[in-house]
This record gives structure tokens, sequence and C-alpha cells, in this order.
């Protein structure tokens, strides 16, 4: 009875390490994943900046041609209207640009992450290598 007991008592002391190290991993494969997504996030980021400096051009723009209507009696110069509708549409091509960011990262992180499973699958599978999937790296 004691045996038993002893073995039992061994068993779930292997699980629970197992369950612990099972939880280490994932730990560190979610900081993993946590520090891509910054960097993505930072990439984004970096390309909102000209748009940001845009819209504000275009704000102060604005709001010199308000000041102009106010002071002047006439309508403002077409000059500057057309450099207004021109970076309008700038600010419109970049804001569709942007639209398709989401969609791109996520595009990019499917990716990455289908080309790391294959490559731990064909690691970790014996006598199996990527000449015998007729799966080539890119550019093989």
């Amino acid at each position: 009875m004691a045996r038993i007991l002893f073995d039992l008592l061994k068993a779930c002391l292997n699980a629970t390490l197992i369950l612990l190290a099972l939880c280490l991993f994932l730990g560190w494969k979610l900081l993993t994943a946590t520090e891509g997504v910054s960097a993505n996030a930072a990439e984004i980021a970096q390309q909102l900046q000209p748009m940001r400096d845009a819209v504000l051009n275009l704000q102060q723009d604005v709001a010199g041609l308000r000041g102009d209507m106010r002071v002047g009696d006439g309508p403002p110069p077409s000059a500057r209207l057309a450099r207004l509708e021109q970076q309008l549409s700038e600010v419109q091509d970049r804001l569709a640009d942007i639209l398709t960011l989401p969609q791109q990262a996520a595009a990019s992180a499917a990716r990455a992450g289908a080309s790391e499973l294959a490559a731990r699958l064909i690691a970790a599978t014996p006598g199996l290598g990527a000449a015998e999937t007729g799966c080539l790296p890119p550019g093989s």
C-alpha cells in the first residue's frame, strides 16, 4: 500500500513539473510574441508621423486662410486654395495607405508564424528535410 502511495506521489510531482515547464515555455513564447508586436507598433507609428505632420500643416493653412478671409474683403487667393486642395488629396492618399497597414501587419505575422511552424515541424521529424518535402525556402 505504501508503495502505491509513493508511486502516486511521484506521478503527481512529475505531472506538476511538466505543467510548470509547459507554463514557462508558453510564457517565454508570449514574451517573444509581444516583442514582435511592439516592434510592429513602432514601425506603424513611424509611418504615421508624416501623416501627423501633413495634418498639422493643413490645419495651419486653413487657419491662415480663415484669417485672410476675415481681414480681406474678397475671396482667398486661388493659389493658396489650390495648394490646400493638393494637401488634402495627399492626406487622403496617406489615409488610404494607413487603412491597409493592419492587414499587411497581420499577413506578415501569419506568414512568419507559418514559416516558423513549418521549420519546427521539419526539424522535429527525423529523416525529413526541406528537399524531401518539396518545400524549399524562398530564394532557393
